[in-house]
């Protein structure tokens, strides 16, 4: 039976292990939580479209982003519909105004998203169900995964409490709106809160603006037609001055323009490369140190015939149950943090087995890296170093 060198080395020295597993799992959850925010960023990027039932949009070709779309002329909507293949085309309004904490009198920026009430434009059924609420005048469905600051009345989250509320009032644009249902669907990371309005109300709100324009033509297919078909003949017989893409090329516009072209998710993506090369700094440092303490017992094994592979063995070794042992509590404590950040942040940040596998296969290679930097003192390691 073989004696498990790279194990016993490790035990050997277990405040020099403790101090290498701290570094790695240190390492480990700042690699998590770095590819969480960026994940969170993708996923945030096409929140509000994922909650909206279209195969193809019509919209400004002067779109920025959800919240800055610019807008195009109504008319463009009739002509949309006398194209072959379009079964239906539905108005959608999307804005940001001043949100007025009816508690507290604090201002914030909100995402106001306005259909008509008798138009099923959202797929998701708690907004669907309730849209015909929204012909009251000056009401609102809110949604729940509005944060705090903006005033529900438990002081926690939007609920029942605030629904039909006639004594304190919001007011969206200076304007008292009431609360008559609420739903979850999530904002992204353009507004710390949404609401669904009717479009009267958004009309009223922001003026004249809208009054012959939409934000963007929500298109549905008829049955059996090919979207990129449809959306070509769109592209041929509407007027230049509007741009048409699939469902699927909205949702790849607002993941790249996001992740690849926002500081926000430059910035995650270079979070995680500082977090490998930390996590390769503070390996290398500490098996450096200990090929560096053990240099005699690395030279008698070569005085005794055992060659620079069967040495880098036994460091390759320790590299990879390091790895291990600071994988697990770095996975463990992530887990945690992303449940309260989650709950407490109201940010869409989950462990899946995808970005836990890439993790550990990370660490491996940040660990082997290291691993092979230390190769170098043991591969110098002389038998004359003895006397």
């Amino acid at each position: 039976m073989r004696t498990p060198l790279a194990w016993l080395n490790l035990v050997h020295n277990k405040p020099r292990t403790a101090v290498a597993i701290a570094g790695i799992t240190f390492s480990v959850i700042l690699i998590f939580m770095q590819l969480g925010f960026l994940g969170a960023v993708g996923k945030t990027a096409t929140m509000v479209y994922d909650g909206v039932d279209f195969d193809i949009a019509v919209r400004s070709p002067e779109y920025l982003y959800l919240t800055d779309a610019r807008s195009i002329p109504v008319d463009r909507l009739h002509q949309a519909q006398t194209v072959n293949g379009v079964e239906t085309a539905r108005r959608f309004f999307v804005s940001i105004h001043i949100w007025r904490n009816p508690q507290s009198g604090q201002t914030r920026s909100i995402l106001c998203l306005a259909i008509r009430p008798d138009e099923n434009v959202f797929s998701q059924p708690e907004i669907r169900d309730q849209g015909m609420r929204l012909n009251q005048p000056n009401s609102v469905l809110i949604d729940r995964l509005t944060r705090r600051d903006f005033g529900p009345k438990n002081g926690w989250r939007f609920s029942d409490e605030d629904v039909n509320e006639e004594d304190e009032l919001p007011e969206i644009g200076y304007r008292r709106m009431r609360i008559v249902g609420h739903f979850a669907l999530g904002t992204g990371l353009a507004s710390d809160g949404a609401v669904v309005m009717s479009e009267r109300s958004f009309q009223q709100i922001f003026g004249g603006e809208f009054d012959e324009n939409v934000t963007a033509t929500l298109i549905k297919i008829a049955e059996g037609q090919d979207p990129e078909t449809v959306a070509s003949r769109l592209k041929n017989e509407l007027p230049p001055d509007v741009e048409v893409l699939t469902r699927q090329q909205v949702m790849d516009f607002e993941f790249n323009r996001w992740v690849h072209e926002t500081s926000i998710g430059v910035l995650f993506q270079l979070g995680v490369a500082m977090a490998i090369i930390v996590g390769i700094a503070i390996v290398y440092q500490v098996l450096s140190s200990d090929v560096e303490s053990q240099l005699a017992q690395y030279a008698t094994l070569k005085a005794i015939g055992y060659g620079n592979e069967f040495l880098a063995k036994i460091v390759l070794r320790q590299s990879v149950l390091l790895a291990v042992l600071g994988f697990i509590p770095g996975f463990v404590i992530s887990q945690l943090l992303y449940v309260i950040i989650g709950s407490f942040a109201y940010i869409p940040i989950e462990m899946s087995f995808r970005r836990a596998a890439l993790v550990f296969l990370l660490t491996l290679v940040m660990c082997t890296a290291s691993g092979l930097g230390a190769l170098l003192k043991v591969r110098s390691a002389d038998p004359a170093d003895l006397f």
